[in-house]
């Protein structure tokens, strides 16, 4: 095959020109694309425990950790204790986060639907069930079960 038409190329070659013209879109705002998700997120619902909103953005603790603390530094969140669980912590659009909701939904919305724009409905649904194929596989599993690299003996 085609190094070209490999599945993982098409996909990062995708993906990255989609971040890079979305990434171009928020300049005007000065939030970086994980930045835009994460509201994306807390607007959906508000003051979340961080493992959750780590959950909705797909992200692990330690990278969701430094992006809070720049969220929190530029006054987009800010962190508040939950009282029945010390080590809890929730996290919270400020009012900053909160008038700059009705642009960045919009924004969402309409970048959205460009980008689906090149698809008609049937192949927008193709993409979404594909998609949706992968989220729920363990592909590392896949490939060990499904080829097994053999070791040379010395």
């Amino acid at each position: 095959m085609e190094l070209q038409k490999s599945l993982c190329i098409l996909v990062v070659r995708t993906g990255r020109k989609l971040l890079r013209a979305m990434r171009e879109s928020l300049i005007p705002f000065g939030l970086t694309t994980a930045q835009f998700f994460l509201l994306l997120s807390l607007y959906q619902k508000d003051c979340i425990l961080i493992s959750v909103l780590s959950k909705k953005a797909g992200l692990d603790k330690a990278t969701l950790t430094g992006m809070l603390d720049r969220m929190e530094r530029d006054n987009l969140i800010k962190r508040k204790a939950v009282p029945h669980d010390r080590r809890a912590i929730e996290i919270c659009l400020t009012d900053k986060a909160i008038d700059m909701q009705k642009d960045l939904t919009r924004l969402y919305n309409e970048t959205n639907q460009s980008f689906l724009s090149v698809l008609n409905k049937e192949e927008q649904q193709t993409l979404y069930n594909i998609t949706e194929k992968f989220e729920t596989q363990d592909l590392k599993q896949l490939i060990n079960k499904n080829y097994s690299i053999k070791q040379k003996t010395s």
